[in-house]
């Protein structure tokens, strides 16, 4: 039964991620605006650049949101526990009973929600969103607004990386292709060749003035021979989808390129981060409550600074695992589930130790 003790740490600690929110989302918000600044007067923003403007970094809010969940809602448990310590309304708590873990519980609950939340945002808002986004910019860049996309590089299932620079999106041509792999002796060939057009029903990618050049170890000079057709497997929605950033995909489209790609470890990575980046945040906020819930008062700062600082070493040791596990150089099972399986053992640990 919820109790009135509840309802008001309840309250507090919406008040609080209210605050955290505002803040490290509105920091993050003007930090990528002023990043971006220079791109944005030179490519200009139309005859409505406050609207433009607000509507650009609207579809950039679901990015924005899912980039500093782990610093909202820890900061936000932090305070709660803070403020309630402060005023000497966490030790009245303990009187009537409760224990801390039980003082707490509405935290938790509340966490709980906000990740939901989070995880809508990460499968429906951000991949909407970013096609927005992009076609936005299509429309501030190109007096037709049709999309074109700069630059994207993408591997197909062989491992030949293929770069395409100017994609019209809508017509799925490129404006001038290049693909480069080594073959089964160790030649290494590079293939150019411009308007691009894809031809499914071929299974690959017509180029005009296509060139191959084959470069043989043995030989200085690479031969050359003229290429009209590059097969591949290589579809056109797998070039907006490489142009993408990594929250802007649903668990749908990635599942979709994960078993197209078996041995792809960035789609292998993906298909577990999806899960394992909600979990984390969760389990970050049960890591840094202990710190402030044993802090005296005397040093009442010390518990909000080591669980902060916690959040960080956590942020860093997951973002070089995931690297490392987009290389090959560890499983990318292992990359996604390590640092939860830690982070989780190491609050259960702690969480249990309150009360000691």
């Amino acid at each position: 039964m919820i109790s009135r003790l509840d309802r008001y740490v309840a309250r507090t600690f919406l008040s609080s991620w209210l605050v955290s929110a505002v803040f490290f989302i509105g920091l993050f918000g003007v930090l990528k605006f002023f990043g971006n600044l220079g791109n944005l007067i030179e490519r200009g923003l139309g005859d409505d650049m406050l609207g433009n403007l607000g509507l650009y970094y609207l579809y950039q809010l679901p990015t924005i949101v899912i980039t500093v969940a782990p610093f909202v809602m820890l900061m936000a448990a932090l305070f709660t526990v803070t403020r309630l310590q402060r005023h000497n309304e966490f030790m009245a708590m303990l009187l009537t009973g409760r224990s801390s873990r039980r003082v707490v519980g509405p935290i938790v609950v509340l966490s709980v929600v906000f990740i939901a939340g989070l995880i809508w945002v990460q499968e429906v808002a951000a991949p909407a969103t970013a096609v927005a986004k992009l076609e936005l910019e299509a429309n501030l860049n190109s007096s037709d607004g049709a999309l074109v996309l700069d630059e994207v590089k993408a591997l197909d299932s062989d491992g030949r990386l293929f770069v395409a620079t100017g994609y019209h999106v809508e017509e799925e041509r490129i404006e001038r292709l290049y693909v480069s792999y080594a073959d089964g002796v160790g030649r290494q060939i590079n293939i150019e060749g411009t308007d691009a057009i894809h031809d499914a029903d071929a299974g690959g990618w017509r180029v005009r003035d296509g060139v191959s050049e084959v470069h043989n170890p043995d030989e200085r000079e690479p031969e050359a021979e003229d290429v009209a057709f590059v097969p591949t497997d290589l579809q056109p929605e797998d070039l907006l989808v490489g142009y993408l950033q990594e929250f802007e995909l649903s668990y749908q489209e990635i599942l979709e390129r994960a078993e197209r790609y078996p041995n792809k470890n960035m789609y292998r990575l993906r298909k577990h981060y999806h899960f394992t980046y909600p979990l984390s945040i969760f389990l970050l906020v049960l890591l840094g409550l202990p710190f402030v819930l044993r802090t005296q008062s005397s040093s009442r700062w010390m518990g909000p600074a080591i669980s902060f600082g916690i959040c960080v070493v956590f942020m860093l040791v997951d973002v070089n695992l995931r690297m490392l596990g987009r290389d090959g150089v560890i499983s990318p099972v292992l990359a996604a589930w390590l640092p939860v399986v830690v982070a989780g053992s190491l609050a259960f640990v702690l969480m249990d130790a309150v009360e000691s």
